[in-house]
């Protein structure tokens, strides 16, 4: 018979639109698991009319549709969003002799319907989402066993949203898994403070760089760079002044030094370029725009101005050479830099 009576509150309009929410299956494609069920749902009841109903704030959205070519129709025209406020089955015998519904238009057009059958989706949680429901162009009843078996489709129904919120969930943890590991990989190649190469990927670059250039016979050069008096800026003005000078003096070489050019951080106030396809007397260009850059872009925030300055040791890399030896000469000639009064570069 009708439901007339006032029925039992499941159906919080907030907390359930909050619920759908978060099961994103709202405005998705149709499925076969979710039609199948639909037409399982007709089957059973023998109704010419199943739907999958969501509700929605404005409207009653059909994720399976059996025998109505529609994918969703206005709030106030549903049927649903009465039978999701009371447990069970919600049974109207004839629609068109029920004032809550005689105005319908699925009441009132051409070959109208007559019978609704609704069970309600209940969350775990117990949010009521929409109802599979059954509808039929003539009033009847429906019998116990198909209430039940409706009421049994209905939890698939739910199984299946909770697979599909199990499997987005999962799918966004492997998402942020691979992030993670992304990160690690960058922060295992990368210093963290620069955002440069870090020595230990930066030595294996070298090594196959050499490889290359044994293959190969190109020109190449390694500049290292040694930031000028820096314990001074620690201890006058902080190391949060020193790790800004470090971060001014990375991004310096990143708009001075060519794209086809690697810097690495080498270690404390010590950096190491590589320069691909390069002779000597390019490289003391490339080294010369270094200095003037530093020049005219102080360390920001600091009164009065810091002005940065660089001692440079630059090298052929030649690959014939082992890379130990050859950085052993660039120290020895940055340190020359050094004793012959800083910010100059020593050629070895």
């Amino acid at each position: 018979m009708a439901e007339t009576s006032s029925p039992v509150a499941l159906y919080d309009e907030a907390a359930s639109l909050q619920a759908l929410q978060r099961y994103g299956i709202l405005d998705t494609p149709m499925e076969p698991a979710y039609d199948d069920l639909a037409g399982i749902a007709a089957h059973v009841c023998e109704a010419p009319v199943a739907l999958i109903s969501l509700l929605d704030s404005h409207r009653q959205w059909f994720k399976a549709s059996v025998g109505l070519p529609l994918r969703e129709t206005p709030l106030d025209q549903s049927v649903c969003r009465y039978a999701v406020r009371q447990p069970g089955v919600f049974i109207v015998p004839d629609l068109a002799k029920d004032a809550r519904f005689a105005h319908f238009s699925i009441v009132t057009q051409e070959n109208p319907l007559r019978f609704y059958a609704g069970a309600p989706l209940v969350t775990p949680d117990g949010y009521a989402l929409g109802t599979l429901c059954v509808l039929d162009h003539r009033p009847r009843h429906l019998s116990q066993k198909a209430q039940d078996m409706l009421c049994a489709l209905a939890r698939q129904v739910i199984r299946l949203l909770e697979l599909k919120r199990a499997n987005d969930r999962q799918g966004q943890m492997l998402v942020e898994l691979e992030e993670a590991r992304r990160q690690m990989a960058v922060l295992a190649h990368t210093d963290v403070l620069t955002g440069l190469a870090n020595r230990r990927s930066f030595t294996a670059r070298l090594l196959q760089e050499q490889a290359l250039l044994r293959r190969d016979g190109e020109p190449a050069c390694l500049l290292m760079m040694d930031i000028d008096h820096f314990k001074r800026v620690n201890d006058v003005h902080g190391h949060h002044v020193g790790d800004q000078a470090l971060q001014l003096f990375a991004t310096l070489c990143r708009d001075v030094f060519r794209a086809a050019d690697m810097v690495s951080r080498w270690g404390g106030e010590e950096f190491l370029a590589l320069l691909p396809a390069t002779r000597v007397e390019q490289a003391q260009a490339v080294a010369q725009r270094v200095h003037d850059a530093l020049t005219t872009h102080p360390v920001p925030g600091v009164m009065p101005p810091l002005a940065l300055t660089v001692s440079m040791g630059l090298s052929n890399f030649d690959p014939l050479r082992p890379l130990d030896i050859t950085l052993r000469a660039l120290d020895s000639a940055l340190y020359a830099a050094k004793r012959e009064g800083r910010n100059r570069t020593v050629v070895v």
